[in-house]
């Protein structure tokens, strides 16, 4: 079941979310006014956290380690919308966040075996 997070939740489900997922491979998306855009795949998650920005709150996604040199801090701004989505297992699959223009940032866990050489 995929329900979205109330917003007073954000900021502690963030700090768990990225103890959880410490490392897991990615793919990351954005569906928007342009279609749908490939960000980034295969580099490992390093953390989400989210502040307020102007009065909004904004989304970083932060991908990358110290054994890969790719680094990459996604923003989403003017956040409306979170949902973790799970798996059969309980496990996340993929947190979606939506801004208030309607963007879609999709971050999907992939098989370790999708991590980029």
């Amino acid at each position: 079941m995929d329900e979205k997070l109330d917003h007073t939740d954000w900021i502690k489900y963030f700090k768990e979310f990225t103890k959880r997922n410490q490392a897991r491979p990615t793919k990351l998306e954005v569906f928007g006014d342009a279609g749908a855009q490939e960000e980034s795949r295969g580099m490992p998650f390093a953390g989400i956290s989210i502040e307020q920005t102007h009065g909004t709150p904004s989304v970083q996604i932060m991908l990358g380690d110290a054994l890969d040199p790719r680094h990459l801090t996604h923003v989403v701004s003017n956040v409306r919308q979170i949902t973790p989505k799970l798996g059969f297992d309980g496990r996340e699959e993929a947190l979606e966040i939506i801004s208030a223009d309607g963007e879609t940032s999709l971050l999907r866990f992939e098989p370790r075996a999708m991590i980029a050489s």
